[in-house]
């Protein structure tokens, strides 16, 4: 059982920032706020990302990965790595040398799948030990990919594959498994009783877009990990750091151009009576992007009015 000082939390709700207000977390999914938060070299960072692994990777583990370390990563002869769209990649290895690539992706590519394959297959093939010893004894592969598009025409946000018997869905070999997570449809409503890889999503999406941790998500891990996400934690250098990437890889202008398909799935939904917590939220978050009020209106079915009194 967890022991952390409790802390009396608010519900979700009450830690949303407001238009106009800054949240002291940073986003996670950029690439100097990520590796700090998740680095396999420091203690308190480490312990974060084996949290991470064990709960994301825990169907397709034989068993919990006890700690990690950074992992080096031998020179791509191919050079795809140099034209690729991923904002960032984490390469490490787990106690039991199974090697881990985390990547996340903000625009849509061809062949994503495919890219995911060869990404395993280069992690496979770098493991040739040359000589006449080596007996190919190699280490299972782990691709965990994050996107922000939708690469799936379902409802599940994490699809899971490896290599199967097709006689019998049995893994045929371990070398090679995957995971993908769609981002863009975890939705903004999180609860105390959600499994942890929901909350995880959860963090993952919305982090920065709190004021503190709320009660749904009040659980040791998540607390050492907010406060390892805290801005005000980095120097200034790392915090210029952090802001130069965030401008180079978070463009504005193509967050505000994939912002309506992204949250389509929010904004088209109906509600059947009131205003729901989500239509408030998609409306803050247009105002916060200077949309028309009008506009606002259209798409969140909420009054102008009301959106003027948020």
């Amino acid at each position: 059982m967890e022991n952390h000082k409790k802390i009396k939390r608010k519900p979700l709700k009450d830690c949303i920032v407001k238009p106009g207000e800054k949240s002291p977390f940073a986003n996670l999914l950029v690439d100097f706020a990520f590796k700090k938060a998740f680095d396999p070299d420091k203690p308190v960072s480490r312990q974060n990302l084996v949290n991470l692994l064990n709960d994301l990777l825990e169907p397709q583990l034989k068993r919990p990965i006890v700690t990690v370390k950074t992992r080096n990563v031998a020179h791509n002869m191919s050079g795809s790595k140099v034209s690729r769209t991923a904002i960032f990649d984490l390469h490490c290895k787990d106690d039991m040398d199974n090697l881990i690539e985390i990547e996340v992706q903000i625009r849509k590519q061809d062949n994503f799948l495919k890219r995911l394959a060869f990404y395993a297959g280069e992690m496979v093939a770098n493991q040739a030990d040359p000589g006449d010893d080596w007996n190919y004894d190699v280490k299972p592969t782990y691709v965990i990919a994050f996107t922000r598009q939708r690469m799936f025409d379902d409802d599940r946000i994490i699809h899971r594959a490896t290599v199967t018997d097709l006689e019998t869905g049995e893994q045929f070999v371990d070398s090679y498994n995957f995971t993908a997570v769609e981002l863009s449809k975890v939705p903004f409503f999180i609860e105390a009783g959600s499994s942890s890889i929901r909350k995880w999503l959860f963090f993952f999406r919305y982090l920065d877009k709190l004021k503190e941790l709320p009660a749904e998500l009040d659980e040791r891990k998540f607390e050492s990990l907010t406060e390892s996400s805290k801005v005000s934690k980095f120097s200034k250098e790392e915090f210029e750091a952090y802001q130069k990437m965030f401008h180079e890889k978070w463009d504005h202008n193509v967050l505000r151009a994939s912002f309506f398909e992204e949250f389509a799935d929010e904004i088209n939904a109906k509600v059947a009576e009131g205003v729901s917590e989500r239509e408030l939220e998609m409306a803050r978050q247009m105002l916060a992007d200077n949309e028309p009020i009008d506009k606002i209106s259209r798409y969140t079915h909420l009054s102008e009015e009301t959106i003027r009194s948020l």
